[in-house]
């Protein structure tokens, strides 16, 4: 009951609250605060789709065989009440699922089921998470867990290793309403011993057999085992390829290659694989986007090809919905470094609190709820390519002086990890004016000048009216759409200025075709579908947060009591459920545990 009281006062913003917690616990919780994991949530963000799940189960099927013969020959032993097994990947993904009819059906409530990511990041702290962490036995008590849903579960995880310590995957019991799955923990960790010691021991004899048929077999492919390593590569090769190496190091999106498995009695032994050269589309006209019609905007592709040629820092500028991805896809494709990767990164999508990490990448182990194995950033993934940061506006200032860090030293500092080396051509674009937030002290003028060197003003689509004929004609080739009133459809779309853009043309070629894919509307039928989706400048209305910010301190007590009532309201309202309040406030969650912390608004 005491832990229940932490709970609520810790979620209401009392940070404090967790630190008569265990260390691993308290610092769990604390992480999931940061990252604005919702302790509320009953569907994780996470979830693999039905053919990735069972990619994932085909790949893992020899894990996932060896996992439920072992239980079933020791599931007696277990004294269990209401228990669920769980089985994960090396990061998380529950493969596979079996236990109590019951408990799986409450489970089956929250998503705790095969394809769901279980992680701290994805659905609060827990006993997998940790385990994949920490690469150690867990367990955590019902009231340990940070998301509600979570709460009703007892849970003790096991890794499963392979012979160099790395993570397979990781062996999980959780048990309904009671804390049985803690007793059994000792006996699960024999099991995935046992678990791992049969996996190394058929990989040791894969490994065998697979250098005896490296032996009898000269070979011009790379030869790799079971888990892709490459363990035989052609002389000619030896400079592109290193032994050990993962094999999909060296693939990409772009890249041709052909893969054969190699079965010795019947059992898949390793694979053979000839990697071509990439996709040669790359050239001086690539151009991604619908062939313009406009003068004026074909002499613009014209200047933006000239600047792609150079490799100076380019911003992109214009309105959303005028394409600044289509244009960082055909500066790059058209660049000296065309063959690179082309990373992108949406800087106003991702929490300000996780850019970093996404962005420098962290060491193995750096933080509570990273990857055990370390992620490479997206900055050191974009190395030898181009790095394109959109909305590169709403950075914080702390990241926007990261930034700048590496553009002028060229190179990068993962978390808790060492400096390294990059070059790569950058590529930003904003909807903001740059040089309006400078004035306003709200983007660093250091950083601007070293990104707005090719300045690259995008023109708006009603500028360039004769290409919403292009934009019809490309739609209908798409969907395979034979209609004899395009004519009239661009007269009337002509008539529009699309503060939108593309895509809010595009959006409304979707609604067209969803309703009148086999007959021709009215003109009242095509405007009535336009303006369904339209926001011009005169209607747009500025979004207010209707709770006064905390800056303005002086406001007066009769104010302030308001602003408190309205948030007391607007939480009981909703059942304390700190997302549904947030989004009901028009403010972040952080704002709201900030100013319920200030009104002290926790929940008792």
């Amino acid at each position: 009951m005491e832990n229940q009281q932490l709970w609520k006062q810790f979620i209401s913003g009392n940070m404090i609250a967790a630190d008569t917690l265990d260390t691993k616990i308290a610092e769990s919780w604390k992480f999931c605060s940061r990252a604005e994991v919702d302790p509320y949530l009953t569907k994780p963000q996470k979830i693999l789709s039905t053919a990735e799940l069972l990619d994932k189960q085909q790949q893992y099927r020899n894990l996932i065989k060896v996992v439920r013969d072992q239980i079933k020959m020791v599931e007696s032993s277990f004294v269990l009440e209401k228990p669920v097994f769980i089985l994960t990947d090396e990061i998380g993904n529950i493969l596979w699922r079996a236990g109590n009819i019951q408990a799986k059906e409450h489970a089956n409530e929250f998503y705790f089921r095969e394809g769901t990511m279980w992680t701290e990041l994805n659905v609060g702290t827990n006993a997998i998470g940790i385990a994949l962490r920490t690469k150690r036995d867990e367990h955590v008590t019902s009231e340990e867990h940070y998301a509600y849903e979570s709460r009703q579960w007892s849970c003790s995880a096991s890794p499963i290793l392979d012979e160099e310590g790395n993570v397979l995957g990781v062996l999980d019991i959780s048990t309904l309403h009671n804390d049985s799955a803690k007793d059994a923990l000792l006996l699960l960790t024999l099991l995935t011993q046992r678990i791992s010691n049969i996996l190394i021991r058929e990989d040791l004899e894969r490994q065998k057999e697979l250098l005896q048929y490296c032996m009898l077999h000269q070979s011009n492919e790379l030869l790799c085992d079971t888990h892709f390593k490459l363990v035989s590569v052609p002389e000619k090769d030896s400079n592109r390829f290193e032994l050990g190496s993962n094999v999909h190091e060296y693939i990409d999106t772009k890249t041709i290659y052909k893969s054969e498995k190699i079965y010795f009695k019947n059992k898949l032994i390793g694979y053979k694989m000839k990697i071509f050269t990439k996709n040669p589309k790359t050239n001086r006209n690539y151009y991604p986007g619908v062939p313009t019609a406009n003068k004026a905007y074909s002499k613009f592709l014209d200047r933006v090809l000239r600047i792609a040629g150079s490799s100076l820092p380019i911003h992109l500028f214009g309105e959303s919905g005028t394409g600044k991805e289509v244009l960082a896809r055909t500066i790059h494709y058209n660049s000296a470094v065309k063959d690179g990767p082309l990373v992108a990164i949406n800087c106003g999508a991702i929490n300000q609190n996780l850019l970093e990490s996404e962005l420098f990448g962290y060491a193995p182990g750096a933080f509570t709820g990273s990857n055990a194995k370390g992620q490479k950033g997206k900055i050191e993934q974009a190395d030898g390519g181009t790095l394109f940061l959109d909305e590169i506006e709403s950075m914080s200032s702390q990241m926007q002086t990261a930034l700048l860090r590496v553009i002028e030293e060229k190179k990068i500092v993962p978390i808790n990890g060492k400096p390294r080396k990059v070059s790569f051509c950058l590529i930003t674009a904003s909807n903001q004016d740059l040089k309006t937030l400078v004035q306003q002290k709200k983007f660093r003028e250091d950083l601007f000048y070293r990104i707005y060197v090719c300045p690259v003003q995008i023109p708006p689509l009603r500028e360039r009216k004769e290409d919403i004929r292009q934009l019809i004609a490309a739609f209908c080739k798409k969907k395979s759409w034979y209609l004899n009133w395009q004519e009239e459809l661009y007269d009337i779309s002509c008539t529009y200025s699309w503060y939108g853009n593309i895509r809010e043309f595009n959006n409304f070629l979707e609604r067209l075709y969803l309703f009148y894919e086999l007959q021709q509307p009215t003109e009242e039928q095509i405007r009535q579908l336009i303006e369904a989706g339209a926001l011009s400048p005169s209607n747009q209305k500025k979004e207010v947060d209707p709770i006064p910010s905390d800056a303005n301190h002086s406001l007066p007590l009769r104010n302030k009591s308001t602003e408190a009532k309205k948030l007391q309201e607007t939480l009981e309202s909703n059942h304390y459920h700190i997302s549904k309040t947030a989004t009901e406030l028009c403010i972040s969650r952080t704002t709201l545990y900030r100013k319920m912390k200030k009104y002290g608004l926790n929940r008792d």
